[in-house]
Protein backbone atom coordinates (compact mmCIF):
# COMPACT_ATOMS: atom_id res chain seq x y z
CA UNK A 1 0.00 0.00 0.00
CA UNK A 2 0.88 3.20 -0.59
CA UNK A 3 1.99 6.07 1.89
CA UNK A 4 -0.71 8.22 -0.40
CA UNK A 5 -3.18 5.85 0.08
CA UNK A 6 -2.86 5.68 4.19
CA UNK A 7 -2.71 8.78 4.18
CA UNK A 8 -5.99 9.12 2.23
CA UNK A 9 -7.53 6.16 4.73
CA UNK A 10 -6.71 7.82 8.13
CA UNK A 11 -8.11 10.89 6.94
CA UNK A 12 -11.46 9.31 5.92
CA UNK A 13 -11.43 7.44 9.23
CA UNK A 14 -11.20 10.97 10.77
CA UNK A 15 -14.31 11.93 8.68
CA UNK A 16 -16.43 9.52 9.82
CA UNK A 17 -15.50 9.91 13.54
CA UNK A 18 -16.48 13.47 12.86
CA UNK A 19 -19.72 12.41 11.99
CA UNK A 20 -20.48 9.68 14.62
CA UNK A 21 -21.10 12.82 16.81
CA UNK A 22 -24.24 13.87 15.33
CA UNK A 23 -25.55 10.43 15.29
CA UNK A 24 -25.01 10.27 19.19
CA UNK A 25 -26.79 13.49 20.25
CA UNK A 26 -29.86 12.12 17.86
CA UNK A 27 -30.04 9.07 20.03
CA UNK A 28 -29.54 11.56 23.91
CA UNK A 29 -32.46 13.37 22.67
CA UNK A 30 -34.42 10.08 23.20
CA UNK A 31 -33.25 9.13 26.42
CA UNK A 32 -29.67 7.26 25.37
CA UNK A 33 -26.88 8.14 27.74
CA UNK A 34 -22.80 7.64 27.19
CA UNK A 35 -22.49 4.17 28.77
CA UNK A 36 -25.58 2.66 26.97
CA UNK A 37 -24.36 4.19 23.44
CA UNK A 38 -20.22 2.72 24.16
CA UNK A 39 -21.68 -1.13 24.94
CA UNK A 40 -24.14 -0.99 22.28
CA UNK A 41 -21.94 0.24 19.23
CA UNK A 42 -19.47 -2.44 19.74
CA UNK A 43 -22.15 -5.32 20.84
CA UNK A 44 -24.11 -4.38 17.54
CA UNK A 45 -20.77 -4.96 15.22
CA UNK A 46 -19.83 -8.43 16.89
CA UNK A 47 -22.31 -10.62 14.69
CA UNK A 48 -21.00 -8.46 11.28
CA UNK A 49 -17.25 -9.06 12.23
CA UNK A 50 -17.90 -12.98 13.01
CA UNK A 51 -19.34 -13.41 9.97
CA UNK A 52 -16.59 -11.98 8.28
CA UNK A 53 -14.09 -13.86 10.17
CA UNK A 54 -15.93 -16.97 9.29
CA UNK A 55 -15.95 -15.95 5.59
CA UNK A 56 -12.09 -15.57 5.53
CA UNK A 57 -11.23 -18.62 7.51
CA UNK A 58 -9.12 -16.07 10.19
CA UNK A 59 -8.03 -17.69 13.00
CA UNK A 60 -9.15 -16.03 16.20
CA UNK A 61 -6.19 -17.54 17.79
CA UNK A 62 -4.20 -15.57 20.36
CA UNK A 63 -0.79 -15.94 21.82
CA UNK A 64 -0.17 -15.18 25.98
CA UNK A 65 1.72 -12.18 24.90
CA UNK A 66 -1.10 -10.94 22.09
CA UNK A 67 -4.19 -11.19 24.79
CA UNK A 68 -2.59 -9.48 27.49
CA UNK A 69 -1.63 -6.72 24.59
CA UNK A 70 -5.33 -6.88 23.39
CA UNK A 71 -6.67 -6.39 26.65
CA UNK A 72 -4.89 -3.32 27.95
CA UNK A 73 -5.07 -1.57 24.38
CA UNK A 74 -8.32 -2.37 24.43
CA UNK A 75 -9.03 -1.15 27.73
CA UNK A 76 -7.08 2.20 27.21
CA UNK A 77 -8.81 2.69 23.52
CA UNK A 78 -11.52 1.62 23.27
CA UNK A 79 -13.11 1.59 26.95
CA UNK A 80 -11.27 4.38 28.59
CA UNK A 81 -11.42 7.31 25.90
CA UNK A 82 -15.14 6.60 24.61
CA UNK A 83 -16.45 6.74 28.54
CA UNK A 84 -14.35 9.47 29.78
CA UNK A 85 -15.01 11.54 26.14
CA UNK A 86 -18.36 10.92 26.36
CA UNK A 87 -19.32 11.61 29.98
CA UNK A 88 -17.52 14.75 30.12
CA UNK A 89 -19.81 16.24 27.52
CA UNK A 90 -22.11 16.18 30.55
CA UNK A 91 -20.21 18.78 32.00
CA UNK A 92 -18.73 21.04 29.44
CA UNK A 93 -19.38 21.58 25.97
CA UNK A 94 -19.32 19.34 23.45
CA UNK A 95 -16.91 21.27 20.98
CA UNK A 96 -14.85 22.06 24.29
CA UNK A 97 -14.38 18.48 25.34
CA UNK A 98 -13.92 17.46 21.77
CA UNK A 99 -11.51 19.94 21.50
CA UNK A 100 -9.52 18.93 24.52
CA UNK A 101 -9.36 15.72 23.59
CA UNK A 102 -8.04 16.55 20.15
CA UNK A 103 -4.63 17.28 21.75
CA UNK A 104 -3.53 13.40 21.73
CA UNK A 105 -1.28 14.08 18.47
CA UNK A 106 0.79 16.35 21.25
CA UNK A 107 0.50 13.28 23.88
CA UNK A 108 1.36 10.85 20.99
CA UNK A 109 4.45 12.69 20.20
CA UNK A 110 5.86 12.71 23.49
CA UNK A 111 4.79 9.32 24.15
CA UNK A 112 7.01 8.47 20.61
CA UNK A 113 9.65 10.56 21.98
CA UNK A 114 10.31 9.89 25.25
CA UNK A 115 9.28 6.53 26.00
CA UNK A 116 10.30 5.07 22.61
CA UNK A 117 13.14 7.32 21.55
CA UNK A 118 11.37 8.00 18.40
CA UNK A 119 12.66 10.65 16.26
CA UNK A 120 10.82 13.57 15.42
CA UNK A 121 11.34 15.86 12.53
CA UNK A 122 11.16 19.61 12.61
CA UNK A 123 8.52 19.67 9.99
CA UNK A 124 6.42 17.04 12.36
CA UNK A 125 6.78 20.10 15.09
CA UNK A 126 5.83 23.16 12.95
CA UNK A 127 2.83 20.86 11.76
CA UNK A 128 1.43 19.62 15.43
CA UNK A 129 2.07 23.32 16.41
CA UNK A 130 -0.07 24.48 13.34
CA UNK A 131 -2.35 21.82 14.39
CA UNK A 132 -2.66 23.13 18.19
CA UNK A 133 -2.90 26.50 16.88
CA UNK A 134 -6.14 25.56 14.95
CA UNK A 135 -7.57 23.18 17.74
CA UNK A 136 -7.00 26.39 19.80
CA UNK A 137 -9.66 28.32 17.92
CA UNK A 138 -12.07 25.66 18.89
CA UNK A 139 -12.32 26.07 22.42
CA UNK A 140 -15.13 27.69 24.36
CA UNK A 141 -13.03 29.41 27.27
CA UNK A 142 -16.09 29.81 29.29
CA UNK A 143 -16.22 25.83 29.45
CA UNK A 144 -12.97 25.84 31.54
CA UNK A 145 -14.79 26.84 35.09
CA UNK A 146 -15.69 23.11 34.79
CA UNK A 147 -12.61 21.67 35.91
CA UNK A 148 -14.19 17.77 36.18
CA UNK A 149 -15.55 17.82 32.62
CA UNK A 150 -12.07 19.62 31.19
CA UNK A 151 -10.21 16.64 33.15
CA UNK A 152 -11.96 13.80 31.50
CA UNK A 153 -11.73 15.56 28.13
CA UNK A 154 -8.15 15.53 28.52
CA UNK A 155 -7.24 12.06 29.87
CA UNK A 156 -9.49 11.00 27.09
CA UNK A 157 -7.00 12.36 24.90
CA UNK A 158 -3.98 10.52 26.78
CA UNK A 159 -5.53 7.09 26.47
CA UNK A 160 -6.15 7.53 23.27
CA UNK A 161 -2.45 8.72 22.70
CA UNK A 162 -1.78 5.43 24.15
CA UNK A 163 -4.08 3.15 22.68
CA UNK A 164 -2.50 4.58 18.84
CA UNK A 165 0.94 4.11 20.35
CA UNK A 166 0.17 0.55 21.58
CA UNK A 167 -1.32 -0.74 18.57
CA UNK A 168 2.21 -0.01 16.59
CA UNK A 169 4.45 -0.51 19.34
CA UNK A 170 2.56 -3.50 20.60
CA UNK A 171 2.69 -4.75 17.08
CA UNK A 172 -1.16 -4.90 16.68
CA UNK A 173 -0.71 -2.89 13.36
CA UNK A 174 -0.02 -6.41 11.37
CA UNK A 175 -3.04 -8.33 12.85
CA UNK A 176 -5.56 -9.30 10.53
CA UNK A 177 -8.11 -6.08 10.22
CA UNK A 178 -11.58 -7.91 11.42
CA UNK A 179 -9.99 -9.89 13.94
CA UNK A 180 -8.39 -6.45 15.76
CA UNK A 181 -11.74 -5.05 15.51
CA UNK A 182 -13.62 -8.25 16.75
CA UNK A 183 -11.46 -8.12 20.15
CA UNK A 184 -11.80 -4.80 20.73
CA UNK A 185 -15.35 -4.84 20.36
CA UNK A 186 -16.06 -8.03 22.42
CA UNK A 187 -13.50 -6.07 25.20
CA UNK A 188 -15.80 -2.76 25.99
CA UNK A 189 -18.70 -5.04 25.49
CA UNK A 190 -17.59 -7.70 28.30
CA UNK A 191 -16.04 -4.87 30.21
CA UNK A 192 -18.99 -2.69 30.29
CA UNK A 193 -21.34 -5.73 31.11
CA UNK A 194 -19.63 -6.48 34.04
CA UNK A 195 -19.13 -2.90 35.26
CA UNK A 196 -23.16 -2.90 34.78
CA UNK A 197 -23.71 -5.15 37.52
CA UNK A 198 -22.10 -2.03 39.88
CA UNK A 199 -23.34 1.29 38.09
CA UNK A 200 -26.73 0.11 36.37
CA UNK A 201 -26.24 2.21 33.51
CA UNK A 202 -27.00 0.77 30.88
CA UNK A 203 -30.83 1.33 28.82
CA UNK A 204 -31.99 -1.84 26.92
CA UNK A 205 -35.76 -0.30 26.68
CA UNK A 206 -35.03 2.04 23.66
CA UNK A 207 -36.90 3.54 21.04
CA UNK A 208 -36.46 1.72 17.22
CA UNK A 209 -35.20 4.70 16.10
CA UNK A 210 -31.95 4.50 18.80
CA UNK A 211 -31.25 1.19 17.90
CA UNK A 212 -30.95 1.81 14.40
CA UNK A 213 -28.48 4.72 15.02
CA UNK A 214 -26.91 2.65 17.55
CA UNK A 215 -26.37 -0.07 14.61
CA UNK A 216 -24.98 2.87 12.31
CA UNK A 217 -22.91 3.83 15.19
CA UNK A 218 -21.10 0.59 15.51
CA UNK A 219 -20.57 0.05 11.93
CA UNK A 220 -18.89 3.53 11.29
CA UNK A 221 -16.99 3.78 14.37
CA UNK A 222 -16.39 0.54 15.41
CA UNK A 223 -15.83 -1.35 12.15
CA UNK A 224 -15.25 0.91 8.71
CA UNK A 225 -13.30 4.28 11.14
CA UNK A 226 -11.48 1.49 13.35
CA UNK A 227 -10.00 -0.76 10.47
CA UNK A 228 -8.99 2.48 8.41
CA UNK A 229 -7.08 4.18 11.37
CA UNK A 230 -5.40 0.59 11.86
CA UNK A 231 -3.85 0.68 8.44
CA UNK A 232 -2.97 3.90 8.84
CA UNK A 233 -1.12 3.36 12.26
CA UNK A 234 0.69 0.20 10.18
CA UNK A 235 1.75 2.03 7.15
CA UNK A 236 2.36 5.92 8.91
CA UNK A 237 3.37 5.40 12.22
CA UNK A 238 1.17 6.57 15.27
CA UNK A 239 2.63 9.53 15.20
CA UNK A 240 2.09 10.96 11.83
CA UNK A 241 -1.50 9.10 12.06
CA UNK A 242 -2.52 10.83 14.82
CA UNK A 243 -1.82 14.08 13.10
CA UNK A 244 -4.41 13.10 9.87
CA UNK A 245 -7.00 12.26 12.68
CA UNK A 246 -6.95 15.91 13.36
CA UNK A 247 -9.46 16.35 10.11
CA UNK A 248 -12.05 15.23 12.84
CA UNK A 249 -12.64 18.21 14.36
CA UNK A 250 -13.47 19.89 10.91
CA UNK A 251 -15.87 17.29 10.02
CA UNK A 252 -17.76 18.10 13.33
CA UNK A 253 -18.12 21.07 12.35
CA UNK A 254 -19.24 20.55 8.67
CA UNK A 255 -21.65 18.12 9.73
CA UNK A 256 -22.68 19.49 12.68
CA UNK A 257 -23.70 22.85 9.97
CA UNK A 258 -25.06 20.52 7.75
CA UNK A 259 -27.34 18.15 9.87
CA UNK A 260 -27.53 20.24 13.28
CA UNK A 261 -27.82 23.82 11.83
CA UNK A 262 -24.82 24.56 14.39
CA UNK A 263 -23.24 28.03 13.80
CA UNK A 264 -19.80 28.40 12.15
CA UNK A 265 -18.31 31.97 12.73
CA UNK A 266 -14.86 33.17 12.11
CA UNK A 267 -13.21 31.07 15.13
CA UNK A 268 -13.89 27.94 13.82
CA UNK A 269 -13.21 28.90 10.13
CA UNK A 270 -9.58 30.17 11.01
CA UNK A 271 -8.86 27.20 13.38
CA UNK A 272 -10.13 24.99 10.45
CA UNK A 273 -7.83 26.36 8.22
CA UNK A 274 -4.76 26.03 10.50
CA UNK A 275 -5.79 22.64 10.51
CA UNK A 276 -5.75 21.76 6.83
CA UNK A 277 -2.36 24.18 6.81
CA UNK A 278 -1.03 21.05 9.25
CA UNK A 279 -2.07 18.52 7.45
CA UNK A 280 -0.64 19.70 3.85
CA UNK A 281 2.38 20.23 5.06
CA UNK A 282 2.48 16.71 6.31
CA UNK A 283 1.42 15.40 2.62
CA UNK A 284 4.16 17.54 1.13
CA UNK A 285 6.77 15.72 3.14
CA UNK A 286 5.02 12.55 2.52
CA UNK A 287 4.85 12.90 -1.06
CA UNK A 288 8.38 13.49 -1.26
CA UNK A 289 9.88 10.69 0.47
Amino acid sequence: MTKNKAILLTIISALIYGFTPVLCSMTYEFGNNPYTLTFFRSLFVLPILGVLIIKNKISLKLNKDEFFKMIIIGMFGAVFTTLLLYSSYSYIGVGTATTLHFMYPLFVLVICHFVYKDHITTRQYISLFLAMVGIAFFIDFNDFSRIQGVAMALVSGVTFAIYLVGIEKAGLSSMNNYKLSFYLSAIVSVSLLVFNIFTNQIIFIQPVSNYLLMVCIGLLASFIALIFLKIGIQELGSTLASMFCLFEPISSVVFGFILLNESVGIMKISGCLFIVAAMALLVIKSKKA
